[in-house]
């Protein structure tokens, strides 16, 4: 074995060149499949090729629109995310503080879990204007999925540790950020990773049926309407390289929020 080929693989840069390339080929396996599956069909109407769909991305691309539409979207998901993260972790920390909380906010929580996004949709398109909607249902389907997990972070908080605490004294917020808040962000991070996705396709959802101005979902209702099929699958695209990249950049985000939170903590507890 070379000294450059060992050198990669103790750097652990190896591996994920192999896992990035697997990757690729999978995505190459399956733009094939599409591609056959196009020219079996014969039309374009019914199913444009993947060529088809890029030429006319490559169209939308140079057009103001594209962007304006795409940046509207993107703020309106990112808002209610950010939204129901952190009210999702602050009824988890009442919850777990507060045991009344927890009790009066249940029914509440199971009902939004249990309901369908389309009827949330259309219910609250009677109460707010439609491009606010994007952004509550977004929130609405972050906030049982972060309380759940964070609360469940509290409770699995050592209860040695939380015995030491209170011998020593800390007060109620010392013990929130040097014991509770340690074990509860793995727990946080795991679940803005789980309700990213469903944010984005939620809020993309409700931007169709509302027809939201300056959205993805506008162009995908009014592509649907006009039956331009190259252009649907375009925009549907486009949906699904703007959620890689937002989940990309909370992975970022998190794992740089990991390193402060450890040497903070690693810092307070030497």
């Amino acid at each position: 074995m070379s000294a450059d080929k060992e050198r990669a693989i103790k750097s652990g840069k190896y591996p994920i060149l192999k896992k990035t390339a697997v990757y690729i080929a999978a995505v190459a396996i399956w733009v094939a499949v599409w591609q056959i599956a196009a020219v079996r069909v014969g039309t374009e109407f019914i199913l444009p090729s993947p060529l088809a769909t890029l030429r006319e991305l490559g169209g939308l691309l140079l057009r103001p629109e594209f962007y304006i539409s795409s940046l509207g979207s993107m703020l309106r998901i990112i808002g209610g995310f950010a939204a129901g993260a952190g009210a999702g972790a602050v009824l988890a920390a009442l919850g777990y503080f507060l045991p009344v909380t927890e009790i009066l906010f249940s029914p509440l929580l199971k009902v939004i879990r249990a309901t369908p996004v389309a009827s949330f949709i259309l219910i609250v398109v009677l109460w707010i204007p439609s491009s606010v909607v994007p952004v509550f249902i977004s929130f609405l389907m972050v906030l049982p999925i972060v309380y759940g997990n964070v609360l469940a972070g509290f409770r699995s908080t050592d209860r040695e540790l939380r015995e030491v605490s209170f011998m020593y004294g800390f007060s109620p917020v010392k013990r929130l950020f040097l014991l509770y808040a340690p074990t509860a962000l793995p727990f946080l991070g795991a679940a803005c990773m789980t309700s990213l996705g469903l944010a984005w396709k939620a809020g993309i959802a409700a931007e169709v049926l509302c027809v939201t101005r300056d959205s993805i979902g506008n162009h995908l209702y009014t592509s649907k309407l006009y039956m331009e099929s190259a252009e649907l699958f375009a925009w549907t695209l486009t949906v699904i390289v703007l959620s890689i990249l937002l989940e990309c950049g909370v992975r970022l985000i998190a794992s740089a929020v990991k390193k402060m939170a450890g040497r903070r903590y690693g810092r307070n507890k030497g």
